[in-house]
């Protein structure tokens, strides 16, 4: 059995920890307070900012290769985000935006600390192999969207969160062979889905399961691709994986639950054969979805093996990825986030604040990693 260790992405780990601390600890325990008459606090955090992210560069300078300054950026946002929402410990901010508060400032307090961490790198010019920056801002802008939908609903995820904890923690280590190797984050992945599902399993009919599982698989499989580039001046082929759009993880819950709506009209003679869609029943989705996207991921994989092996490319791929920002907890995460709004406004309204408000404005937000 072979084991990948992604060291690159774990070292950024371990930086992430540390402006963790820097923010829980250092900023209330150490704070730097300039010597100004007049009350400039913003300045006062940006200057420790400053200071302690320099402090941090130069320390850990020769910890990872490259110069990825959108990483960075996403270290420090959750390094503040997490420490505002989960630990109570917030930076000042001159506006109150209510639930957005926090969010805000870690999105606007970032900024300070991640430019000085790649001037500080600027001159390492390494090449990294590792996840890319466009994709981790996509798994940032999911979870933190869900975690800002559980505080507003009042409902509670702990389950989740702990559940992803130890994804994130797995998912630096992947095991197989050299045709296919399985990131260990898809252990938590599978248990949340099973605990989501819960009791709903009783809710339902098999056929209702059988439904479900069927229709999970069909869009699936319609929606990812095997996806390589061939470098047209060298030949060279890279697999790119198995792929598909960050839409699927918005719409896939609604198709699925179109299909679970349609099946039902059509078969009202035979009402009992298919279970009725409820708030009760709504959670079967959860596994099946899982299996569904995993089993397709794999099956996708082996396709594109072959269309390296056609290219005289290498073969072998991992189904799941580093740091949670793979297609599969992806689609968990959207499928979450659809859960929760239909939970707490009801299936019309919910959907229709999904699909006018969250989506749209999650779509924007995840532009703005095209920029790193």
């Amino acid at each position: 059995m072979d084991v990948t260790f992604y060291s690159h992405e774990f070292k950024l780990f371990i930086f992430s920890i540390l402006s963790f601390i820097v923010i829980h600890y250092f900023l209330t325990t150490f704070y730097i307070t300039l010597p100004y008459t007049c009350n400039y606090e913003v300045i006062d955090v940006i200057v420790n900012l400053v200071v302690y992210s320099l402090v941090l560069s130069l320390l850990t300078y020769k910890l990872f290769r490259g110069n990825e300054p959108g990483k960075y950026y996403i270290i420090w946002f959750w390094s503040i985000f997490l420490n505002y929402y989960f630990f109570n410990v917030s930076l000042y901010f001159p506006f109150d935006l209510g639930i957005l508060t926090g969010v805000i400032s870690a999105l606007l307090y970032s900024i300070p600390p991640s430019l000085v961490m790649s001037a500080v790198r600027m001159k390492n010019k390494d090449l990294t192999w590792s996840l890319s920056t466009p994709q981790l801002w996509a798994g940032t802008v999911m979870f933190a969207s869900l975690f800002l939908l559980s505080f507003y609903t009042g409902i509670n995820i702990d389950f989740f969160i702990y559940g992803a904890l130890a994804g994130l923690l797995l998912s630096f280590i992947a095991v197989g062979t050299m045709e296919t190797m399985v990131n260990l984050s898809l252990i938590p992945l599978f248990v949340i889905a099973f605990y989501y599902t819960g009791k709903s399993i009783y809710y339902v009919t098999p056929y209702t399961l059988l439904l479900v599982f069927g229709g999970s698989l069909l869009i699936f499989w319609a929606s990812m691709k095997p996806a390589i580039i061939i470098n047209r001046f060298t030949g060279e082929v890279t697999p790119l994986g198995v792929v598909s759009s960050i839409s699927l993880s918005f719409f896939f819950p609604i198709i699925l639950l179109a299909l679970w709506y349609i099946a039902r009209t059509i078969a009202f003679n035979y009402s009992d054969y298919i279970s009725p869609v409820t708030l009760s029943t709504f959670p079967i989705i959860f596994l099946p979805t899982v299996i569904g996207n995993t089993l397709v991921d794999y099956l996708k994989g082996k396709k594109l093996d072959k269309m390296m092996r056609y290219y005289g490319g290498k073969t072998g791929g991992i189904i799941g990825g580093v740091g949670l920002a793979d297609g599969l907890w992806l689609d968990l995460v959207g499928l979450m986030i659809y859960y929760l709004t239909a939970l707490r406004f009801g299936f019309i309204d919910g959907t229709t604040l999904y699909l006018l408000i969250i989506v749209p404005v999650i779509t924007i937000l995840l532009r703005f990693g095209r920029i790193a």
